[in-house]
């Protein structure tokens, strides 16, 4: 009788533990999901080109743009910015082969790092992102959903890790923590969302006295 009791505990304690493990994954990809549509992923495969400017401020100075325009389906993007140095790059990169010498590999960076800060929520379902549901917490007063994203095999710091505040009611993000593999993390705000093309999404980002801005934002679509 002991024998059979003890078999029924296992058996139930790795039951719980499965479906467990299965609710909290298909919780995350609901919550990724709600967070996709919100921000206008429904629209996406309208979406035929993207133009904005990323530009950074430090202390109310401008201290670096990067212009963009992105052929959606052509897979190309034309970078206009000027580096360190203080030279001037206009570059057209293919995408689809991300370069790996030159300008067109600076070029591609730039559209790695710049098109993520306007358009992350957009490729939070993209293959390769893990997802992880965590507990709620408050950001500015709101209680939000959290979700952890990690990334397998992709991007050009796929070691990093984001986790993201999610607004209860509008499903938008409001805040991430950047978890990078080594070094220090922050948090960043998203606010100030408008919509474009059918899309909604965030034009600005706070952290540790620095901005972060979109702006010339035009996204064009067609049937």
């Amino acid at each position: 009788m002991k024998s059979y009791l003890a078999g029924i505990f296992i058996f139930t304690c790795i039951a719980t533990t499965v479906f467990s493990a299965d609710d909290s994954a298909g919780r995350a990809q609901r919550l990724a999901t709600e967070v996709w549509k919100a921000s206008g992923g429904e629209n996406w495969a309208r979406v035929k080109e993207v133009a904005f400017t990323f530009v950074v401020d430090k202390e109310e100075k401008t201290v670096f743009s990067a212009q963009h325009l992105w052929n959606v389906p052509a897979d190309t993007d034309e970078v206009k910015w000027k580096d360190k140095e203080g030279k001037e790059h206009h570059v057209t990169v293919d995408l689809a082969t991300a370069p790996t010498e030159g300008e067109e590999k600076d070029a591609y960076a730039r559209w790695v790092n710049d098109s993520y800060w306007l358009l992350a929520p957009l490729k939070i379902l993209d293959r390769g992102v893990q997802l992880e549901a965590g507990e709620t917490k408050a950001i500015g007063g709101v209680d939000c959903e959290t979700l952890r994203i990690s990334f397998e095999k992709v991007g050009l710091t796929p070691s990093d890790q984001y986790l993201l505040y999610i607004d209860g009611q509008t499903k938008l993000l409001r805040a991430w923590d950047y978890i990078p593999a080594t070094g220090k993390g922050m948090q960043t705000t998203w606010e100030k969302y408008e919509s474009f093309g059918g899309l909604k999404l965030a034009t600005e980002h706070n952290f540790e006295g620095r901005t972060i801005k979109l702006v010339d934002i035009k996204v064009a679509t067609g049937e």
